[in-house]
C-alpha cells in the first residue's frame, strides 16, 4: 500500500489540518493566504510556560517596608545599648581623667602664681641692687675724696716737721681764781598764803615719784600749812584732798595770821 505524501499544516484559526497549499480552511472557511502559520507549543515547551504563567508568590511591598524598619529600629536600639554600655564602662576613666585635668590645671596656675611672686622678688631685688651700687660708687667717691685730703694734711705735716722748731712764748703769771660765791642760806618756809610762779603738779607725798594728785596753773593761790624740806604742804579750799608742790614753784604772798 502506498503513503500519501501530501504534505498538511494546522489551520491558524481553527487548528485543523489542511494541504499545505489550501487557501481556504476546508472546516471554518477562513482565508490561509495571508496569515501566518501560529507557533503552537510543544509538549517539551508546556511546562516552562506554566511554570513562568503561574503567579509568584512573596510578600507585599508594605510588609517588606515594616520589615525593613522593623531591622533599623533594632539596629539603632542595639547600637544605643552598646554605646550606652561602652559610656558606662568609661565613665570612671574620663572621671579620673577631668581630675587629673583639674589638678594639673591647678598646678599650672599655682606655678604661674609662684612665678609671678618670684618676679616681682627679682625686680625688688635689681632695684635694691641698683641702689647699693650707686650708694657704693657714692662711698667709693667720699672714700677717694677723703684720702685726697689725708695725703694733703700729710704732705702738710711733713712740711711743718721739715721747719725749725720755735722757741716757747715767755709764760705769764696766772690771774688768781675767785672763789666760789657761798650759796645763800635758804629761807625758812612760813605757813601762809602762797601764790604759784609757774605751773606745777600737787603730789600725794613729798616726793616727785609720788602719784600726782592734781595739776595747777600759774598764779594759783594756795593755803600752805607746813614745810616738809623742799615741799609745801597746801590745803584746797574747794574741798580737794591735800598735797605737796615744790617750794620753787611758789612765792609767800601773805603769813598766816
Amino acid at each position: 500500500m502506498a503513503q500519501s505524501t501530501i504534505q498538511t499544516r494546522l489551520c491558524p484559526h481553527c487548528a485543523n489540518s489542511v494541504a499545505l497549499d489550501t487557501l481556504t480552511c476546508p472546516y471554518c472557511k477562513a482565508s490561509l493566504g495571508a496569515a501566518p502559520a501560529p507557533q503552537w507549543p510543544s509538549q517539551e515547551d508546556e511546562p516552562t510556560a506554566a511554570v513562568s504563567a503561574t503567579p509568584k508568590s512573596g510578600l507585599p511591598l508594605g510588609s517588606k517596608i515594616i520589615l525593613v524598619l522593623g531591622l533599623l529600629v533594632f539596629a539603632l536600639g542595639v547600637f544605643l545599648v552598646g554605646g550606652q554600655s561602652e559610656r558606662t564602662d568609661l565613665a570612671p576613666l574620663l572621671e579620673a581623667k577631668d581630675k587629673d585635668i583639674h589638678d594639673s590645671a591647678a598646678k599650672i596656675t599655682a606655678l604661674e602664681a609662684e612665678l609671678g611672686r618670684r618676679r616681682e622678688e627679682l625686680k625688688t631685688s635689681v632695684a635694691q641692687l641698683d641702689e647699693l651700687k650707686a650708694k657704693l660708687s657714692e662711698q667709693d667717691k667720699q672714700l677717694a675724696a677723703a684720702q685726697g685730703k689725708l695725703k694733703d694734711s700729710s704732705r702738710d705735716l711733713e712740711r711743718l716737721a721739715s721747719r725749725p722748731a720755735a722757741p716757747p712764748p715767755p709764760a705769764r703769771p696766772r690771774d688768781p681764781i675767785p672763789p666760789a660765791p657761798a650759796p645763800a642760806p635758804r629761807r625758812a618756809i612760813e605757813p601762809g598764803l602762797y601764790e604759784t610762779v609757774r605751773s606745777t603738779a600737787v603730789h600725794e607725798e613729798p616726793l616727785a615719784s609720788s602719784r600726782v594728785v592734781s595739776r595747777i596753773s600759774s598764779g594759783t593761790q594756795l593755803t600752805v600749812v607746813r614745810g616738809v624740806g623742799e615741799w609745801l604742804e597746801v590745803r584746797s579750799k574747794y574741798g580737794n584732798p591735800p598735797g605737796f608742790v615744790r617750794a620753787d614753784d611758789a612765792m609767800l604772798v601773805g603769813r598766816a595770821n
